[in-house]
């Protein structure tokens, strides 16, 4: 299996992120994956972009399209980009950005899956797209209303901590045991995206940093069927010990890093598909 080189937000390191030009430069450079962030507007339209709200502090779900930033592109351009590229193998991996903290003033789960899915499904792009997220109610409604797209656990210690009242809000009411990778294998998750370890903009050559995405955790996954693709590496030595140590891809701003980290380690390298 080809190693999975995943452009985060497009290549946040190098571009403006989640924009078109991030998505088409990194379809330029060479990657496996694009991926980006989705909210919903007032009308439903599914647009590309991390935080749910502008600089101005307006939340995107309270915005009509023609309110948000030209810059801010819907997915179905995401779509466009892909086609006019010819850029078959290259798949995408959206992150659900749903907050299980502050949902009353976003959407319902069911709604926001609903609406992802639908546009998935306008644009062609189920059969080349993984969903992520770090709730796991999310997931499960993504498995109810399409089971043809792949479903990856974004996953790291904080999500796992029981909230003030009980256990982690992030489970929606699921039963997650102490072992966490038997709990998503069991809800037929696809793959894990583990945090890589602490502190998070460090890597393995920092004496205090401790790994999450350790050979252990990776092994155990791997037994339970899931794929392992650890977030979000920037670092070329945590980027080849992981690789190393058997992920099955990785999440990164600096995807022109890990080509060289991958042709180094002697592995087959994404296509590039140029404007």
């Amino acid at each position: 299996m080809t190693f999975d080189l995943q452009a985060h937000r497009g290549g946040a390191g190098l571009w403006p992120e989640n924009t078109l030009e991030a998505f088409g430069r990194a379809l330029a450079l060479g990657v496996s994956t694009l991926e980006l962030d989705v909210h919903l507007t007032a009308e439903d339209d599914v647009v590309v972009a991390h935080d749910p709200a502008l600089a101005d502090a307006r939340r995107i779900r309270e915005l009509t399209r023609a309110d948000l930033p030209p810059t801010m592109p819907l997915l179905r351009q995401v779509a466009a980009l892909l086609e006019d590229r010819d850029a078959a193998p290259v798949r995408v991996n959206l992150e659900i950005k749903y907050d299980a903290l502050d949902a009353a003033r976003l959407t319902s789960r069911e709604a926001f899956v609903a609406k992802v899915v639908d546009a998935l499904r306008i644009d062609g792009l189920v059969g080349r797209t993984s969903i992520q997220c770090f709730d796991w109610g999310v997931l499960d409604r993504v498995g109810d209303a399409e089971p043809a797209l792949a479903r990856n656990l974004l996953v790291s210690p904080k999500y796992l901590k029981p909230g003030d009242d009980g256990p982690s809000p992030w489970f929606d009411g699921l039963t997650v045991d102490a072992d966490f990778v038997r709990t998503a294998a069991a809800q037929g998750f696809t793959a894990i995206s583990p945090i890589h370890g602490s502190p998070f903009l460090s890597g393995v050559d920092d004496p205090a940093y401790e790994p999450f995405a350790t050979e252990a955790l990776i092994a155990d996954a791997h037994a339970a069927g899931l794929t392992v693709i650890p977030y979000v590496v920037d670092d070329a030595p945590t980027m080849r010990h992981l690789v190393r140590a058997g992920a099955d891809g990785l999440i990164t701003n600096h995807p022109e890093l890990l080509r060289e980290v991958l042709a180094a380690e002697g592995l087959e390298l994404p296509e590039s598909f140029p404007g």
